[in-house]
């Protein structure tokens, strides 16, 4: 059977992993990459055999089917609404972009096309959050009344571009966009948000934040994003309800240590077959080639994005925000 051709745009840290989870997609074969920096490109390119490209119109060109973009955040819009109008299936990295109307846009541009797009929630395909939210989802602790959840680390020093709120919205649209989807995947819609931290405050790189989530089922949730932390990148939740309490620390769990030709690590994933972004690929890859329903929604990346946005109005006005 003939493969569909897939392609990355964006060469960095994330664009790897995409190109990654292409290059062993089922009914794929990973074509092309596309940086303005060539040789950087290049480099990811021939780990694969593909193609590389110094612009997003060259690979469009080249009759890229499916697509991911591994941009800065606030080009998302314009890159994947170029794409899909190209005939692209489209994964949009996370923040699927900074601002609800640009969302609204982009799920226009798709119904437009007659294309798929999906949004790289990658935290719903990391197994321990997976499985609380099956286990909330099938009564595991009564009915949901408080959730904590905790991310985090260092500033993300591989690209200033992190550092620039107006680029990557901060570390509310960079990481508590991942905490924020994943709550209202488990525990559902939000109606009101308030939110304390430091962007915009001129501490860009020790950028902080708590947001309070009041979901319209009655839960409260509360979250804290860093990029503050000297010891490392973790991720924690607790979920306390009438009938049990959930608790996970990634920092205290770790289970297995793993060594391959090209990666090393301990914790999740347990194997690399199992990796959470390689999954996260595979599951929109069978969405194309299967029409099973996307893993992740436009309509839900809208919606993470929305939550984030409000939570930037609420810091920045010191008022609760109603959505």
């Amino acid at each position: 059977m003939t493969k569909l051709k897939a392609g990355v745009i964006g060469a960095g840290g994330m664009g790897a992993t995409h190109a990654r989870g292409w290059a062993q997609a089922a009914g794929f074969e990973l074509v092309a990459i596309a940086d303005v920096d060539f040789p950087k490109a290049e480099a990811l390119a021939s780990k694969y055999g593909a193609q590389a490209f110094d612009s997003v119109e060259a690979l469009l060109a080249a009759g890229v089917e499916a697509l991911s973009v591994c941009l800065p955040s606030n080009l998302h819009r314009g890159i994947t609404e170029q794409a899909l109008a190209a005939g692209c299936h489209v994964m949009c990295e996370k923040p699927m972009a900074l601002s609800v109307t640009d969302c609204e846009a982009m799920i226009e541009a798709a119904k437009t096309a007659g294309r798929l797009l999906s949004v790289a929630q990658v935290v719903r395909f990391f197994p321990e959050f997976a499985n609380a939210h099956s286990l909330v989802q099938s009564g595991g602790v009564g009915k949901p009344a408080v959730v904590r959840t905790r991310r985090g680390g260092g500033f993300p020093g591989w690209s200033s571009w992190f550092g620039d709120e107006a680029q990557s919205g901060g570390v509310l649209f960079d990481l508590a966009v991942h905490d924020i989807d994943w709550l209202l995947w488990t525990f559902g819609p939000v109606e009101r948000v308030y939110a304390k931290g430091l962007t915009g405050r001129g501490f860009e790189q020790l950028d902080h934040a708590l947001i309070t989530l009041r979901h319209t089922s009655g839960a409260i949730s509360h979250t804290e994003v860093t990029w503050a932390d000297p010891k490392g990148g973790g991720a924690t939740f607790e979920i306390a309800g009438d009938a049990g309490l959930l608790s996970h620390d990634s920092r205290k769990e770790v289970s297995l240590s793993f060594r391959t030709e090209t990666r090393t690590g301990s914790g999740r994933p347990l194997i690399p077959s199992d990796d959470p972004y390689d999954k996260q690929i595979a599951a929109f890859a069978r969405a194309i080639t299967e029409g099973v329903p996307l893993a992740v929604t436009a309509d839900e990346g809208r919606s993470a994005v929305a939550v984030a946005a409000a939570a930037r109005e609420s810091l920045k006005t010191g008022r609760a925000i109603a959505l």
